[in-house]
């Protein structure tokens, strides 16, 4: 047997945001995949076995891209406004430039597919998002942020830089640096 060509599997997850960003995720299925990637449906089972994997390793397969892309130059040693600042230009830029996937992680994280494997991808999350953890804990111990669960502090900043990314995306508000500093400084005064 040859092994897997690694570009037809990239192909068939790209599909997946693609379609995703065109109908909507409950809309995808495998026949839809398979004409987006330009495969016959009996190839792509031989790279998944369903449709739930497909779903299951794009949302893996982004969410690490996502994570990379997020603490892109982050350095913990710096102020925590200036981290935290980082991970947000670096997140709202991902959003921007990746916008089906982000459509896809979104879509995801609101269907019954996240519950296939909760407590693993929240072990997971919680594991590649170590640095804004870290982060966070930093901020509380000098009294900077507020003494709250730090999932419900990372659910809120991840809310206000999607909005933020669906509004320019959908021209609601055009894209400037002024709306990137008013919008981190209502993060920033939501969780200090």
């Amino acid at each position: 047997m040859r092994p897997l060509d690694p570009d037809k599997r990239e192909k068939i997850l790209k599909s997946v945001y693609t379609l995703t960003g065109r109908q909507g995720l409950a809309s995808v299925n495998i026949s839809g995949i398979s004409k987006t990637a330009g495969i016959a449906t009996g190839t792509l089972y031989i790279y998944f076995k369903n449709k739930e994997e497909v779903i299951q390793l794009a949302y893996a397969a982004v969410e690490d891209k996502m994570t990379q892309a997020m603490y892109h130059d982050f350095d913990l040693n710096l102020p925590i406004r200036q981290s935290l600042k980082k991970i947000y230009i670096n997140m709202l830029n991902y959003r921007l430039n990746h916008y089906d996937e982000t459509i896809f992680i979104d879509q995801y994280q609101q269907s019954g597919f996240i519950q296939l494997n909760f407590s693993k991808q929240l072990a997971e999350y919680e594991k590649q998002n170590k640095p804004l953890y870290d982060l966070l804990e930093k901020g509380k111990q000098e009294g900077i942020i507020k003494i709250v669960d730090s999932i419900m502090l990372i659910s809120f900043f991840d809310g206000a830089i999607r909005s933020c990314s669906t509004g320019i995306m959908q021209k609601l508000f055009s894209l400037s640096q002024q709306l990137i500093d008013d919008n981190f400084d209502m993060i920033w005064r939501g969780m200090s």
